[in-house]
């Protein structure tokens, strides 16, 4: 991603800010993701003309201060956009993606604020195909199945406090705390706690995400509840293929404790394409409540920012549930829908 870098040293801030600031700068980045298609469901249908098929669409600021003695100050403020309507995602929030300000030395980089989960990152980038989006069977299944280690809104954590590692021979650590709603009511609502490992040699790649998510609710009568969750993955790339999976649960104070996997491959198509396919199941202990759900995309480079792109996504659920691959109304009750969509991503 190419950011606009605007140096910090401009004369009339600087009588202001003073030496340090000389030393500063802020990237302003992000991708803008449009894409026409067509869900349908078993009796229902829609055109749809949405933002981010193949990225999220966002604009960010990204922001660091040189300290001196390996020391750096940081601070990234992004924000979703629905490109299709120039609204924010989700609509009255500005800064939902990510908000925060940081640390980083030696020691890897310590941040708080509103920030990406440790299974954020690991869902999206790296054990899962699509790599996200509305595409993506893991991360419509893990999203609808209320799990938090996945690549959307459930993934991000407010109040919370972050510690990235430096890589240790290919072995990186995220450790996360998140202090809930701060009700008076339920001091526990909302309190997260997760941890992530990932090790990265060559082609291969292996990681592990633990999360602890408290659903307790904020008004009278309070229930307390806690739901854990943990994901393996991996992925292996060998130059013609790159294959890639994870399998997760969840369990604790839920409905239905759950299972959820997925196994998937991108393939390179000369210099420029891509080819992703991938399957995924979610599998539940309540009766005749599992789904599956396959997706085929392929995506062609024009330059280094720019990409045109076509995926496709099914879902299928038993009698009892109805997750869908849109929101737009069309699940019924043990039906499938499907989604169809050509687009282009243009960052910067």
């Amino acid at each position: 991603m190419k950011g606009i870098r605007i140096a910090a040293g401009f004369a009339a801030l600087g009588a202001f800010a003073g030496p340090a600031l000389a030393q500063s700068n802020v990237t302003i980045y992000g991708a803008m993701d449009m894409f026409v298609g067509r869900a349908r469901g078993e009796h229902k249908s829609l055109t749809v003309v949405d933002s981010g098929g193949l990225e999220p669409s966002r604009i960010g600021f990204h922001g660091t201060e040189d300290l001196g003695n390996g020391l750096k100050a940081l601070f990234r403020l992004e924000s979703g956009i629905a490109v299709d309507t120039g609204g924010t995602v989700p609509p009255g929030v500005l800064f939902s993606r990510q908000s925060f300000v940081g640390m980083q030395g030696g020691f890897g980089t310590v941040t708080a604020g509103r920030q990406h989960s440790p299974g954020y990152w690991m869902s999206l980038l790296r054990y899962d195909a699509l790599m996200g989006g509305p595409f993506s069977p893991v991360t419509a299944l893990a999203a609808q199945g209320s799990m938090s280690i996945v690549s959307t809104g459930p993934g991000r954590m407010n109040n919370s406090i972050n510690w990235n590692s430096p890589t240790w021979g290919g072995l990186t650590v995220s450790a996360m705390y998140g202090f809930g709603q701060e009700s008076t009511v339920n001091r526990n609502a909302g309190e997260f706690a997760g941890v992530s490992l990932n090790y990265a040699n060559g082609p291969l790649s292996v990681g592990y995400v633990f999360h602890r998510l408290d659903t307790s609710t904020v008004a009278a009568p309070v229930v307390d509840r806690r739901q854990r969750e943990h994901m393996l993955g991996a992925s292996y790339d060998f130059k013609l293929v790159k294959v890639i999976g994870s399998y997760q649960t969840l369990d604790g104070d839920v409905v239905a404790e759950a299972r959820l996997w997925n196994i998937g491959a991108r393939v390179p198509v000369g210099a420029a394409g891509n080819v992703q396919l991938a399957y995924a199941g979610y599998r539940s202990d309540a009766s005749q409540s599992d789904s599956r759900s396959w997706a085929l995309g392929y995506s062609h480079d024009l330059s280094k920012r720019t990409a045109l792109y076509g995926r496709v996504i099914r879902a299928d659920n038993d009698d009892a549930v109805a997750r869908s691959v849109y929101n737009g109304g069309l699940a019924e009750l043990g039906g499938a829908t499907t989604l169809f969509g050509v687009g282009m991503r243009h960052s910067f």
